[in-house]
Parts: C-alpha cells; structure tokens; sequence
C-alpha cells in the first residue's frame, strides 16, 4: 500500500463519501492499518484546517462526515407565482388546501381507518394527469391489492397507468423522477421502536423531491391525531390528515386555497364500501 498523505485524504473526503464515514474507510479502506495513527492525525489537521473538509460526527470516536461546499444561491424571485401541484385528493380537500411542488402530505391513520384505501384511491384519481408511483407495505399481499382496486367506483384500464414498487424502508431511494406524485403506503415503526426516526426519514424524502409531491401514510393511536413519530412528523408537512374509523381532520395546513377559509380542525364523517376504497355518507363538520 502506498503511504498515506494528507493531499490523497483531502482529495477523497472532498470527492467520494456522501455522509457518515470511519476514518478507516478512508481511500476507500487501502490504508495499512500501521498507518492509522498517522491518518488520524491527518484527519484531526483537517478538522482543524483554516477551511475544513470534514467534521466529526457527535461523540461517535473515529466518525466524520465531509462539509458540503456552498451551493449555487436560490434564484427564488425567478419562479411563478402561487405555483399548485395539480394533485387530485379525496373528500374534495383541494377546495380548502392549497398545495405547492415539493409538498410533503401526510396521512396519520388509527388502525383500520382507511388510510390504505386513502392512499389506493389517491392513485386511482391521479392516474390519468399524473405520473404516479405507489410505494406499498403489500400488507395483504397483491392478491388483496387487487381486489381494493377492482372493488373502487372508478375503472382501471390494465394495464394500470401508474407504478407499483414494493418497499419497507429508506423509501428516499424511490424517489428519482420530477413531476411525480408518490405514494408512500406506509412509513412503518422502527424495530428497535426510536420513533423519532419517522420524522428523519419523512426529511429525506421532502429533500428528494425534484417539483413532485409526496403523499406519505403514518401509523397513529386511536386517541391522538399525531402520528406515531410525534412532534416530528409534522416539521415537514405541508397537509396533516388524521384518520380514525369513519372519520378525517385536517389537522394542520400552510396554505388554504382560500384565504378567507383556513380549514384548520375541519372534519369529515364517512362510511366505507368496497374493500375499504370507496368513501361514501361524506358530511363535514367543523370542530376539535
């Protein structure tokens, strides 16, 4: 192995990691462990260097992360103005919710609330203006799949104009084209049970989006209307729903489509037919 210098590690941290690495790592791991103690003084220069590459990571012994470089400043006075992401939601919610690309909505739902069959019917009312991808759980299985959307009182042509992936985690991998609406069914409680990670993987993928929206279901108690995830999973919401059994609220909303009309705490009651799909008896009410 070639000796290891300060020029070749500054080079690597500044063009190959894109998080989190162990400084073991560095030169993609072609360092001779004798020369540790001198790559770690190399690193510790860095750290230190009157313009810094790189940064250790919290109290993680051997951990850094590389510093981005300054971006491209935002030429926000460029855009149009009042832009909409032209996304059809059930219940009629875009007469109060105004929806912006790159929106994040979120859907908590109790258990047997209906928030799938939110979500299948999302699809099914996008499918012909937008290019959809549903990302599912395929709890159930295709087979119950299926018979939700054969069951739903809209038709659709097979084969079905939008894309169904299967994906259980690190649902930011998925997200890859513009113009796209995605349907995340759903982000599920992490098996060591941090619940405060909901809220981290609902960033990474408002950070994905590219002038698409993302519809993203969540588990929640009965008797709460967050999410499992908490404070958290609202950062990023531009739409917050809660679902519980024959019921939606919008239970927080950056814009409303009209100003004079802020459906903050607006309910709808409901009753459901055809696997759970179609949403019929729709009567909405205000209050908490």
């Amino acid at each position: 192995m070639a000796e290891v210098t300060r020029r070749d590690v500054e080079l690597w941290i500044r063009e190959i990691p894109t998080g989190e690495f162990h400084y073991t790592k560095v030169l993609d791991g072609n360092v001779d462990p004798k020369s540790y103690n001198k790559l770690r003084k190399i690193m510790f220069d860095l750290v230190h260097a009157e313009d810094p590459c790189v940064e250790p990571v919290g109290k993680r012994d051997g951990y850094y992360r590389p510093i981005e470089e300054l971006p491209t400043p935002i030429d926000w006075q460029s855009k149009e103005p009042n832009q909409d992401f032209p996304v059809i939601l059930p219940f009629d919610l875009r007469k109060y919710v105004w929806v912006y690309p790159n929106s994040v909505i979120i859907v908590a739902g109790a258990k047997s609330s209906a928030k799938t069959g939110f979500m299948y019917r999302t699809a099914a009312l996008n499918m012909n203006h937008l290019k959809v991808i549903l990302l599912s759980n395929m709890e159930g299985g295709e087979e119950q799949m299926r018979d939700r959307f054969s069951a739903m009182d809209i038709e659709i042509p097979a084969p079905a104009p939008f894309l169904v992936f299967p994906a259980f985690d690190n649902f930011h991998d998925f997200i890859k084209y513009p113009n796209t609406l995605y349907l995340i069914d759903y982000i599920d409680v992490p098996e060591s049970g941090e619940f405060f990670m909901i809220g981290g993987a609902i960033t990474k993928i408002r950070e994905k989006l590219d002038h698409s929206v993302a519809v993203i279901a969540l588990q929640k108690p009965y008797n709460r209307d967050i999410a499992f995830g908490g404070e958290g999973t609202l950062k990023d919401a531009a739409l917050y729903l809660a679902m519980n059994p024959g019921s939606l609220k919008i239970v927080d909303c950056k814009k409303p489509a009209n100003p004079k009309v802020f459906p903050k705490n607006m309910k709808w009651s409901f009753t459901l037919s055809g696997e759970g799909t179609n949403f019929i008896n729709i009567q909405p009410s205000m209050g908490d």
